[in-house]
Parts: C-alpha cells; structure tokens; sequence
C-alpha cells in the first residue's frame, strides 16, 4: 500500500509562506500538520529510511550483471647470479603487465533470492511510510486539540475566577451591612481561592501541551483555529463494527509492513540454505605481461573465456547455522504478525465503539451545560434574594465549569475516535484532515 507525501509538502510550504506574511491570521490543523510533515523527527526518520531501503533492489540487480575490472602491475627486479649456466653477475630488469576480467553470474541463486527480498522489503518500507503519516496525522491531531483543550481549561477556569471574585464581594457587601453570615463570605473566599488555584494549574497545562506540539513541529504556534458550534457529528460509515474490523485486518499499513517482513524473512531462509547449492560463473580475461631476465625480455599476450563452477562441501556447519537463525526469525515476524493483527482489530472495534459512545456524549454533555448554566443562574438569583447560600453558589460554578469542560473535551475526543478508526481501517489520509479543518473558524 502506498502513500504519497507530496500533498502534505505543498501544505508546508504553502504554511510556511501563509505564516510569514499573514503571522496574525491563526493556524488552522492543516497548517500545523503541513509543518509537521517537514519537521517531525520521526516521520523523517521513516522517510529516510524508506529511501535507503530502495537502495537495495539496484544493488541485488548489480549482482546479477557482469562485473569488469582491471589490474596492473610493476615491479623492478634485482637479481644477484653467483653461479650456472651463462655465467654469473648481477642483473636489474623491469617487469610490468595488466589485466582485464570480466565474470558473468550464471547460477547464483542466493543473489536471485536478494533481488526478490529487496522487493518486499520495499513493499514493506512503503507501508511503514504509510504508517508514519497517518501516526503523524493522529499526533498532529492529538496534539493540536490537547492545546485547544488546555485553552479551553484555561479559559474556563478564567470565568469561574472571575465569576467568583463578584461572588466574593458580594458576600462581603452583604456581611457588612448584615444581610448575610461569615460563613457565606468564608465559603466564598475558599471558592475564589480554589479557582484562582485552578487557573495556575491550567496555565501551566496550556504551556506543557504546547511544548508537546513543538516536539513534532519544531516551531510554536501562538495561535490556533478553534472549533466551530457547527460541527457535524456523524456516525461510521458503514454501520457495521465487524465491516470495519474487516477492512482494518485487510488494509491496515502496520499489519501490511508485518506481512511483507514475514515474505522478507522467508527470503531470507532461502538466501541462507542457498549456501549449499554450487555456483556457475563465465569468466573471461585478457592480460600483458613483460619481464626480464639473463634470458632476454618476454612479452605475453594471454586471453582466456571459460565457466568456473564451485561446489560448497564443507564450511564449518556455517550455513547450516545461519539457516536455522533466518527460521527462528521468520518465527518472531509470525509472531511480531499476530501481534500487529490483533492491535489492530483490538483498535478498529475500540475506535468504532469510541465515535459511536462519542456522539451520544457530546450530545449529552451539551444538555447538560444547558441545565448547568440555567441552574447556575437560578442559584445566582436564590443568592441575591437570600433564598442561597454562598456555598451553593460555589457549588453551582464548579458543576458548571466542569460541564464546559465537559463538552469542549468529548467533541474533541470523538474527532479523535474518528481519526483513530480510520488510522486502524488504514484509510486515513490528507483529505481527513482536510475535512476537520473545515469545522474550525
């Protein structure tokens, strides 16, 4: 299964020009993730890798294609003759000569397995890319609505702050003029105090989720596109938890890279058994050689064409051993198989359950802010006539703050059920995330 990153390139670099000369204008998911796709270290590293795997098929064909190469020598000679026949005496000469040789394999069936296994291990570098980028599209994702989230935390904590300080001076008025006991004012200090506590704990969240979004982009982002009140909230497409169970078994890019590094390793087997099987070769060389010597120079033009077989009988128990190594490793790519399949599927019916639960809770949790807020005023109103006390005013700011949070976060968690589904179906691309952007302003 492939993918192609150029879409997300075009995005970074139409991000990067957007944020340079539009820096007010907030970066949206797309903007971020086209940024990512440039700086995120781990995505790189895949990429990378997957460009040094398509080394491997050139070099296993170059295996199999005739190799040249050309060797000379010089040597001077020194010769001392005390005795014999022409007498004796000391004598220097020049010897030179060169060489070309040319071998064609003819029968290598390990370098045939190699060109085979460098297939699949590309196949399975293209499906570990696919997979890089849909992991990078939900860590993107992950990351961008974490941040929105802490800022939502914040801003809720903000307003429940705010809220109460107002409280807070209330009671005081009406403890001065008699209206109202101390404990209404006591309970209303310890109200505001625990909501400015809230506040620090939130700021503090805001700047950690943000150093986690620059892990990934390399760059802070001041500003991000919020979600929108308009957000669509639909249910899988199909309907059918074992369809998508189905489809994540069959498409998803992690089990696909599994399967090819199991075809990968029983290559592998055969590269090694094919360690007792002969060789053939045609080989051909043409050379020159002159020397000297008490006998006069000599010259020697030689050219040789033949075949050259070699017949393994017995290295050590070396190829048996590493044959039974490649076969206890198909084992662990079995297993390292089953794994990633029930991952997968463990994922897939999770995620599917998620966006279904998740469509149920957004709507839920929106009735309950309503009810939340309607009760908070209603408190607010019981406390200006007397009717409330301070603490249920407290009270009733705290279950509605928590309800906007509440909400904010299952409308974030059920976009990332979603995207999460469609990671584990192995469908997730660029045209997802796309259609998200579309929902923030």
């Amino acid at each position: 299964m492939k993918r192609h990153t150029i879409f997300a390139l075009h995005t970074a670099l139409a991000c990067a020009t957007a944020l340079i000369h539009a820096p007010a204008r907030a970066a949206d998911i797309m903007d971020v993730y086209g940024v990512a796709a440039e700086a995120d270290p781990e995505f790189r590293r895949v990429a990378a890798n997957k460009r040094a795997i398509l080394e491997l098929r050139p070099q296993a064909i170059a295996d199999l294609l005739p190799s040249v190469n050309l060797s000379g020598s010089t040597y001077d000679n020194s010769q001392d003759i005390s005795a014999g026949f022409g007498g004796s005496g000391e004598l220097d000469f020049n010897s030179h000569g060169y060489s070309v040789n040319l071998s064609q394999p003819l029968f290598r069936t390990d370098r045939w397995m190699r060109l085979r296994q460098a297939n699949s291990q590309i196949r399975q570098a293209d499906a570990e890319l696919t997979a890089a980028q849909q992991d990078l599209i939900l860590r993107t994702s992950l990351a961008y609505f974490l941040v929105l989230g802490a800022g939502d935390n914040l801003q809720f904590a903000q307003a429940e702050k705010k809220s109460l300080s107002r409280q807070l001076e209330q009671a005081k008025q009406r403890f001065d003029v008699g209206l109202t006991a101390i404990t209404d004012v006591q309970e209303a200090q310890a109200g505001y105090d625990r909501a400015v506590a809230q506040e620090i704990a939130a700021e503090n969240d805001l700047s950690v989720q943000q150093e986690i979004l620059r892990q990934i982009t390399g760059q802070y982002f001041e500003n991000l596109a919020i979600l929108g009140e308009d957000m669509p909230l639909v249910g899988p497409d199909p309907q059918d938890i074992d369809q998508w169970t189905n489809t994540a078994l069959e498409q998803n890019a992690q089990v696909q890279a599994a399967l090819y590094a199991v075809e990968s390793q029983r290559e592998e087997i055969r590269v090694q058994f094919s360690g007792h099987l002969p060789t053939l070769d045609l080989v051909a060389r043409h050379g020159y050689d002159k020397s000297g010597g008490r006998f006069s120079d000599s010259k020697v033009h030689a050219t040789a064409v033949g075949v050259e077989l070699n017949v393994p009988i017995f290295q050590g128990g070396g190829v048996t051993s590493r044959t039974r190594e490649a076969r206890q490793r198909l084992d662990a790519s079995l297993e390292s198989l089953e794994l990633a399949r029930r991952q997968t599927q463990r994922q897939a019916r999770a995620s599917y359950l998620n966006v279904i639960s998740g469509i149920s809770q957004v709507q839920a949790f929106k009735q309950a802010l309503v009810s939340s807020e309607t009760a908070l005023e209603a408190t607010n109103a019981g406390f200006e006539v007397g009717t409330r006390t301070a603490v249920d005013v407290v009270a009733a700011e705290r279950l509605t703050s928590q309800a906007r949070r509440d909400f904010a976060r299952s409308k974030y968690d059920y976009i990332l059920n979603t995207i999460r589904l469609k990671q584990a179906a192995g469908t997730l691309s660029d045209q997802d995330l796309s259609l998200i952007n579309q929902w923030l302003r």
